[in-house]
C-alpha cells in the first residue's frame, strides 16, 4: 500500500469518526500528499468541518474543499433569514440578541455588535448550521466598551478566564498581547486543552485575535492517531465486537479498551484483535461483562 493509499484510508476513518451522518457523501482522492474533498454534504457547517479536523493530520501538505452543500430550491432567502436569526435568539451559552441577520441568494450576512470574538464566531457557527445556507460573512463590530480594552487589561483578563476555568491550567499557559492580538504560548498536557486555551481567550471582551502557538506534553503523535485508527477499524471488520459496544484508543503505543459487553468471549477477541494491531505494544483491557 502506497503512503497516498494508506493516508487516504487514515483519512476516511477521521472522517466517520468526526462526521457519522455525512461521511458517507464524502469522496476523498490524496495525490502526493494533497487532498481532494468532493461530494455533497447538508451544511457549511458540515464542509467546513470536514476539511478543519483534517488540519490536523501532519502528512497532508494541501487541502481542496470541493464539497457541494446540498441547497433546498424549496427554502427562501426570508426562510433562511428566520431560522439564522432563531438560532441566535435561541442560543443557551450566550446572548447573541445584538446580532442580526439578512440572507441573499444562499448568502447570510450577520451585523451588529459583539463584545467578544467568540460571541462573533459563535454566531457564525450557527448561521452555517441552518440548511440552505452556502456563506456566512460578517460584518459584527465590538461594542464600544469592548474597543477600549488595552493590551495589558485583555492580557490580564484572559489569565483571569483561565484561573476560573477547570479546562486549563492558568501557569501553563504565559499570555502576551498586541494591538489586541492575544499570543498564547507555553505547554498543555492535550490537544483538548490546547483548543479549550483558544475558545476562553476569544470570550474576552475586546479581543481581535488569538495567535495559539501552545504545544501539548500529552498529544497523540501521528503514531497512535493512526494506531487507534487501525484498531478500531479492525474491530469493526473483526465481526465479534458488535458495532458500538467497544472504546477503543491508543496513546504511546498503549491500546485502552472499555465499554460493555454481553459475553467474556466477545472481551477476550476485543483484546485479541487490539494485540494483532502492528505497532500496538500494550492492550489495557478495562471492557466489563454484562451477564444475563
Amino acid at each position: 500500500m502506497t503512503r497516498d493509499e494508506e493516508l487516504k484510508n487514515r483519512i476516511k476513518d477521521v472522517l466517520s469518526e468526526n462526521l457519522a451522518n455525512t461521511a458517507w457523501g464524502i469522496n476523498v482522492q490524496v495525490e502526493k500528499g494533497y487532498v481532494t474533498l468532493q461530494g455533497v454534504v447538508d451544511t457549511l457547517a458540515e464542509k467546513e468541518k470536514a476539511a478543519q479536523i483534517l488540519q490536523g493530520l501532519p502528512e497532508i501538505k494541501g487541502i481542496d474543499n470541493s464539497l457541494a452543500i446540498a441547497l433546498d430550491s424549496y427554502r427562501t432567502d426570508e426562510e433562511i433569514t428566520r431560522l439564522v436569526e432563531e438560532k441566535l435568539r435561541r442560543e443557551p451559552r450566550i446572548d447573541l440578541k445584538k446580532i442580526g441577520a439578512e440572507c441573499d441568494k444562499g448568502v447570510v450576512i450577520l451585523r451588529g455588535q459583539a463584545s467578544s470574538l467568540g460571541e462573533i464566531e459563535l454566531a457564525r457557527e450557527l448561521a452555517a448550521q441552518v440548511p440552505g445556507v452556502r456563506e456566512v460573512r460578517e460584518l459584527v463590530k465590538f461594542t464600544e466598551e469592548a474597543k477600549d480594552v488595552d493590551d495589558a487589561s485583555l492580557v490580564n483578563g484572559v489569565e483571569v478566564a483561565f484561573s476560573t476555568s477547570d479546562l486549563v491550567e492558568a501557569e501553563d499557559v504565559v499570555t502576551s498581547c498586541q494591538d489586541g492580538v492575544i499570543t498564547l504560548e507555553g505547554t498543555v498536557d492535550t490537544k483538548e486543552q490546547k483548543e479549550a486555551a483558544e475558545v476562553i481567550a476569544k470570550t474576552v471582551p475586546g479581543v481581535k485575535k488569538v495567535i495559539n502557538r501552545l504545544k501539548t506534553r500529552k498529544d497523540s503523535t501521528q503514531g497512535d492517531e493512526y494506531l487507534t485508527n487501525a484498531l478500531r477499524r479492525a474491530l469493526r471488520e473483526d465481526g465479534r465486537v458488535g458495532p458500538g459496544q467497544v472504546k477503543a484508543f491508543v496513546v504511546d503505543g498503549v491500546a485502552f479498551l472499555s465499554g460493555q459487553v454481553f459475553s467474556i468471549d466477545t472481551k477476550k477477541a476485543a483484546e485479541e484483535v487490539a494485540r494483532k494491531v502492528d505497532g500496538i505494544t500494550l492492550v489495557v483491557n478495562d471492557i466489563t461483562v454484562a451477564y444475563h
